[in-house]
């Protein structure tokens, strides 16, 4: 199948995916997440846990990752089974209408806030390694000059991959990730030429940048706010596509460059005497290891292809909203609208004193939004729906639908969804020290979900019932009025 003719298949946001359209096979998607998981952040988060020694980075990366991991994987059961998008997703938990006006404007920002993460670091990293290659800017020229055409570049790439569709991404994830492999190895093969493994294991932390339940709520959510799972997972061939594809590919290329990173931060402690989470930086870090060259590839790379697939997922979430309102859907403009508003927020982060400060600030902003709502979305459909979802209704954006809900809303979901959101901020700030010890992304988990079906119970245990006659009343109501 031709690239440029996939967007054939993106119609489907708004309906079901059909047996010919799903062309992913495990390979396919392995390596789009792969691509996703191998990025400069899971780098720079590698550094980060380095710093809170040995242990905590394998316990971290083998033990809670790959568990962190599986609810995530569950969604892109979910939109393989019913050849959903990730904003249909939330329909059932959050109403038709609540599902996509919420979900809808949360994965375009936030998808969009992370290719700005990614197109930051990149092009941050290709200034650094252009000066310290020794190249001069010449008169007249500054390195914020050189930072502007290096957003330029890497945004206006990666949109136009973004904006050619799914098929373009595969192929895409496929040449970058092939290369991302070797580019990597040579890393990988260079740190521990430099240092012995002996010596990088027997290291021992003294000053980490975070305690080790910050580090998981930040493992968290950086596997779940990667919003675009379903948006891919629904094109998969099989069910084992889906999950063993998504999970796997997230994990092997997330842990792959945590570790390199990881490994580079303390070679770089046992040279100097001393830490720093600044070393995490992943062109500060190739640069004072003299592998510049290598360094710009894989930034460059990384980059594009990974905000190439957010770029997407924004799109997806984009459409949705388009098709909320009644208009057109057009693949082509919702990626063009996002591909151009990526490119002016990749300049936010220069608003901060340092980076670390506004990569810690996003990651909990947005965690306090999709921590709770996944884990509303995963309560409806494992304990609630008892895992089975009516496929015609999850795409009729009608009275018909059984998840229209109240005026197109669940009230018990929107509860549960601002509950959970206030326990994420809040308690912090009033339990700073049992959250010390449990972290906040856990607690958060259960108690969004908890509070979830206890409200269903306190409405009735026939409440699904009772809004879905809700729904067909209110369309009765409005075909009299379409009569008269």
């Amino acid at each position: 199948m031709r690239f440029w003719s996939s967007w054939h298949m993106d119609h489907t946001g708004i309906r079901p995916v059909s047996p010919s359209e799903r062309t992913y096979g495990f390979f396919d998607l392995f390596w789009n997440w792969f691509g996703d998981g191998a990025n400069a952040s899971s780098w720079y988060f590698g550094g980060l846990l380095a710093l809170s020694g040995i242990p905590f980075l394998f316990w971290n990366t083998f033990f809670w990752t790959p568990l962190i991991i599986l609810p995530w994987a569950t969604l892109a059961y979910i939109a393989y089974r019913y050849g959903a998008t990730t904003v249909a997703l939330a329909r059932p938990a959050l109403g038709v209408r609540g599902g996509d006006l919420f979900l809808g404007i949360a994965e375009t920002v936030v998808q969009v806030g992370w290719t700005t993460v990614t197109t930051y670091i990149g092009s941050a990293s290709i200034v650094q390694i252009w000066k310290g290659s020794g190249f001069s800017s010449g008169p007249g020229h500054t390195d914020t000059s050189f930072l502007v055409l290096a957003i330029l570049l890497i945004g206006v790439l990666q949109g136009v991959v973004a904006t050619l569709g799914p098929g373009a991404i595969k192929i895409l994830k496929w040449i970058s990730s092939l290369l991302l492999l070797v580019f990597g190895g040579v890393e990988t093969y260079e740190v521990l030429s430099r240092w012995s493994l002996s010596q990088i294991l027997s290291y021992r932390h003294t000053a980490p940048a975070f305690s080790p339940v910050q580090l998981v709520d930040i493992s968290f959510i950086n596997i779940w706010t990667w919003l675009q799972v379903g948006d891919f997972a629904r094109f998969s061939r099989t069910r084992n596509v889906a999950v063993w594809g998504s999970w796997l590919g997230i994990w092997f290329g997330q842990a792959w460059f945590v570790l390199v990173g990881a490994a580079g931060v303390i070679g770089l402690g046992l040279a100097s005497g001393q830490l720093s989470a600044d070393d995490s930086d992943p062109s500060r870090l190739m640069a004072r290891l003299g592998l510049s060259g290598i360094a710009l590839s894989v930034i460059f790379l990384s980059s594009v292809s990974v905000s190439a697939s957010n770029l997407y997922g924004a799109g997806m979430a984009l459409l949705a909203l388009q098709n909320r309102q009644g208009k057109s859907p057009n693949p082509t403009r919702s990626l063009a609208v996002v591909s151009a508003v990526q490119i002016l927020t990749a300049f936010i982060p220069l608003m901060f004193t340092s980076f670390i400060q506004y990569f810690i600030a996003f990651l909990t902003t947005i965690g306090g939004i999709f921590i709770p709502l996944w884990s509303l979305v995963l309560a409806d459909y494992l304990f609630n729906r008892k895992r089975n979802l009516d496929a015609q209704s999850l795409f009729d954006p009608s009275f018909h639908s059984r998840y229209w809900g109240r005026g197109g809303f669940n009230p018990a979901g929107f509860f549960a969804l601002g509950v959970g959101i206030a326990f994420y901020y809040t308690v912090p700030h009033f339990f700073p020290q049992a959250v010390q010890m449990t972290g906040v992304a856990l607690p958060t988990i259960l108690w969004t979900g908890g509070m979830y079906l206890i409200t269903l119970r306190w409405m009735g245990e026939g409440t699904v019932c009772a809004l879905e006659k809700d729904a067909e009343e209110e369309w009765e109501l409005q075909k009299r009025g379409e009569d008269v």
